[in-house]
């Protein structure tokens, strides 16, 4: 084991409790006899359905909630979305009968090559294109749903074979499902939902340069100053499926830092240098409280309240790490919150 320092510099949050800003939450499986780390009974899917409408959380269409925050433009308070990753079919038989009942709008990211396979458990595009009809969103989760950077040589043949396979993936959607948007004049969105939520800063810029919005895995919520390839969302199923701390993160803002400057997320054997920039300098900040593996990590201010430090007891383990700090708003129970997450590998 090894104690890592990581440095964070900061600037106070002023995003108010007025500021427009939405949470997204993401599912897999919703099923029964699935994985249970990936899945969501259909029991408690309708439980998280309910608890949204009992609660007033104001669920709206991704598309909706990404052009208001883009654009300027107010979202009702408690706004949520609801997102997919993979397009399992009991997406179709066991969520859209409860979605269509609720009447509530839906993503689902799909990986073209399971469709274009059949491979058991998937859905068809039948079945994806009438996903479209009842509120539903059908974007881009690659084509093969392989690891983009968890690659033994990741050199320039690999990075061009890679946006070669996210350009596919999106011809396909075009070409299967452009009849079905255009009858319902929309257009199919360049989104991007990263498989596992791992990407690293090549791959988020050249997302950019190519005009998608990309999400990953990291808990957290969206407003202006989000990184529109790198966008959070709250995962919902296995243990997360919890509603009482579902609740506690559904009703948390973004901390309003400037995502786009953080470090690149794929690192060797060492947690890399975190330095977080908020929007204006601050003082220290007692009720900002950061977390790794489920630990306390206590923030060290500096002097000048422009910067703390965490110190990190992490063992040298390949995969996925995530650190995860809230801060209390004044005078309330709703939290600001904040996620990181990184990968070790050599």
């Amino acid at each position: 084991m090894r104690v890592v320092l990581i440095t964070l510099v900061l600037m106070l949050p002023t995003m108010s409790m007025s500021d427009s800003y939405f949470n997204a939450l993401v599912y897999h499986h919703v099923a029964d006899n699935t994985p249970p780390s990936t899945s969501i009974s259909v029991a408690q899917f309708e439980n998280h359905l309910r608890f949204l409408k009992e609660n007033d959380f104001k669920v709206v269409s991704l598309d909706e909630a990404l052009n208001a925050i883009q654009n300027g433009t107010k979202l009702p308070e408690k706004a949520v979305a609801i997102t997919f990753d993979d397009a399992f079919e009991n997406i179709y038989q066991n969520a859209l009968p409860l979605l269509i009942e609720y009447d509530y709008p839906f993503t689902v990211f799909t990986a073209t090559d399971s469709v274009d396979r059949q491979f058991k458990d998937m859905m068809s595009w039948d079945q994806l294109r009438d996903l479209l009809k009842h509120k539903g969103t059908v974007a881009n989760h690659s084509r093969f749903h392989e690891y983009m950077v968890r690659v033994d040589k990741n050199d320039k043949s690999h990075f061009q074979t890679l946006t070669k396979n996210i350009q596919f993936a999106q011809n396909r959607l075009q070409e299967e499902l452009a009849e079905t948007y255009s009858k319902q004049k929309r257009e199919l969105p360049k989104w991007m939902a990263y498989p596992y939520g791992e990407y690293n800063n090549q791959l988020k810029n050249w997302l950019k340069q190519e005009n998608y919005i990309a999400f990953g895995q990291q808990s957290g919520g969206i407003f202006s100053g989000s990184d529109f390839q790198a966008l959070p969302r709250f995962p919902a199923a296995g243990i997360y499926s919890n509603l009482k701390t579902l609740k506690t993160k559904l009703e948390s803002r973004p901390l309003p830092v400037n995502y786009s400057l953080l470090p690149n997320p794929v690192t060797s054997k060492n947690s890399p240098d975190i330095t977080v920039y908020w929007q204006q300098a601050r003082q220290a900040a007692p009720s900002l409280n950061c977390f790794y593996n489920g630990e306390v990590v206590t923030p060290k201010h500096s002097d000048d309240g422009k910067s703390f430090q965490l110190p990190m007891i992490k063992t040298n383990q390949t995969g996925r790490h995530r650190i995860n700090c809230t801060e209390r708003f004044p005078s309330t129970n709703r939290y600001y919150w904040f996620s990181y997450q990184w990968l070790v590998w050599p």
